[in-house]
């Protein structure tokens, strides 16, 4: 089967049909085998979905996740690529920020908490710092190794044509090194959707980790798998998104980036 423009619709009906048979088994499953306790079906999850979308809750608790996450990780991603590359480029800050880079990025983010909880409280401030703290590392390890692996070839060349720091930086490190940024970038994002949701859980306040403590707690499972799915979706979205992002910032590469 073809569209007008010659482009086949047979994986994209492949794919689907896979899709469909995956939640047609679950159906069956929770109405005949699992205890809705344990795994809600589909069409309980899709109830519970537009109960929460036409009483606002959805999108309200939404708004919250998304304003926190957008602020946290562009803090992050501002200063972990400024660090990540000053890192890169000298080896003498690497060798003396290494070991507290990547200590603090095999931290888990649970053992944080308390500690922000003391320090910021219970509000807007303390999810906004876990999703910067747990985020920042990825993004500089990335940037770092992005910068230390660009090939000598290169820079020899940018000499060779007496290029100055600042233009081999702009003309040369930084476009070599994109596709190693959005790899970080993209690493950073998925821990910072878990910082979010790690926050919200503890406060308990507000935000999609607080829909999942909130029906957890009165055992709603089918409104827990509510966040949870959103969340999921958020994450495919802004991956999405970066992928976007990176074909039109290295066309280059277009070849290979599938």
């Amino acid at each position: 089967m073809k569209t007008h423009k010659g482009k086949s619709y047979g994986p994209f009906l492949r794919d689907m049909s896979v899709h469909v048979l995956v939640l047609v088994i679950w159906e069956i499953a929770c109405r005949t085998v699992i205890p809705p306790i344990y795994l809600p079906a589909p069409s309980s999850i899709v109830t519970a979905f537009i109960a929460t979308a036409k009483s606002g809750e959805l999108a309200t608790q939404l708004g919250q996740t998304v304003s926190v996450l957008a602020l946290g990780f562009f803090l992050a991603l501002v200063t972990g690529m400024m660090l990540g590359v000053a890192m890169g480029a000298s080896r003498v800050l690497s060798r003396l920020l290494d070991p507290y880079i990547n200590a603090l990025n095999a931290m888990p983010t649970v053992a944080l908490v308390p500690l922000v909880v003391i320090w910021l409280g219970l509000g807007y401030e303390a999810k906004v710092f876990l999703t910067w703290i747990v985020s920042f590392f990825s993004i500089v390890i990335s940037a770092q190794t992005a910068v230390q692996n660009i090939p000598h070839a290169y820079l020899d060349t940018a000499r060779a044509f007496a290029s100055g720091p600042f233009a081999t930086l702009n003309k040369v490190i930084i476009p070599a090194s994109i596709p190693y940024f959005v790899s970080g970038i993209r690493l950073g994002l998925a821990r910072g959707l878990v910082g979010v949701v790690v926050a919200e859980m503890f406060t308990a306040l507000s935000g999609l980790g607080y829909m999942v403590t909130t029906y957890g707690n009165t055992f709603r499972i089918n409104f827990v798998f509510v966040p949870i799915i959103t969340l999921a979706f958020l994450s495919v979205f802004l991956n999405a998104l970066l992928r976007m992002a990176e074909r039109r910032l290295t066309p280059w590469n277009r070849g290979r980036a599938r």
